[in-house]
């Protein structure tokens, strides 16, 4: 029975196109399909705890041309594993590339750096302020930089070098999260982080679907939008 259904995940996860990315409504393509190899899926069944994968990973025209995803980096043990998702051109001589680390995924317990909320952190030991902000009660920081709420079990930070870029990306990621809905379906708790870079905003997300006893980390190169896709895209695999 276990290869069974290892079969039919493998399949279904085969299924998935690689050379189609989806556009959003502006006609900015923002995340495609990824295709999970047999070897590392099987490679993935010998972890004990709940594993989840991607199905869609983030991507952009400047990053499609830097060549295809591959996996470029697999972890595996009893209750971790981790992995990283690249672009590559195929090699061509001796012309050797540097991979462009697209994402990396990680899951077991969680890092101590991530164990308490974003408010127990020194630098957010104690708010300036509070406001409210689109029916949500928002903590602010380091004159007005950097903000803080919670909704529906989770914990959103977003910060910039000043006061407009942060609430940009407060409305950013609002928008992209309404209030009451969760960035990963049927996580109890989690941590969502939107911050200005010099390529633009990126963000990452930790999570729990078991109160904390296993956690989950995606970081990388995504907008909020992006990584808001590719988090709902998670397939939980089979491992038992």
């Amino acid at each position: 029975m276990r290869r069974i259904i290892l079969l039919l995940v493998t399949v279904l996860i085969y299924l998935a196109p690689v050379a189609y990315a989806y556009p959003d409504e502006d006609g900015a393509v923002e995340v495609e399909p990824f295709t999970w190899d047999k070897q590392y899926v099987e490679q993935l069944q010998h972890v004990n705890i709940p594993v989840y994968v991607p199905s869609y990973i983030a991507t952009s025209e400047f990053q499609r041309t830097l060549g295809r995803l591959t996996l470029s980096k697999l972890e595996v043990s009893k209750d971790h594993y981790l992995f990283q998702i690249s672009r590559q051109r195929a090699r061509r001589g001796n012309n050797n590339r540097f991979p462009f680390d697209v994402m990396t995924m990680s899951a077991g317990t969680l890092p101590d750096y991530r164990k308490q909320p974003f408010a127990t952190f020194e630098i957010f030991h104690k708010p300036e302020g509070t406001t409210t902000f689109n029916g949500h009660d928002v903590d602010y920081f380091a004159d007005k930089t950097s903000f803080i709420w919670k909704s529906n079990g989770w914990e959103y930070l977003v910060w910039a070098n000043n006061t407009n870029n942060a609430i940009n990306i407060m409305k950013q990621v609002m928008a992209t999260i309404p209030k009451g809905a969760n960035p990963v379906q049927d996580a109890i708790k989690g941590q969502f982080t939107a911050f200005d870079t010099d390529a633009g905003v990126q963000s990452d997300a930790a999570w729990s679907y078991d109160n904390g006893a296993t956690s989950y980390i995606v970081t990388g190169r995504t907008t909020p939008e992006q990584l808001v896709k590719v988090l709902r895209s998670m397939v939980k695999l089979d491992t038992k």
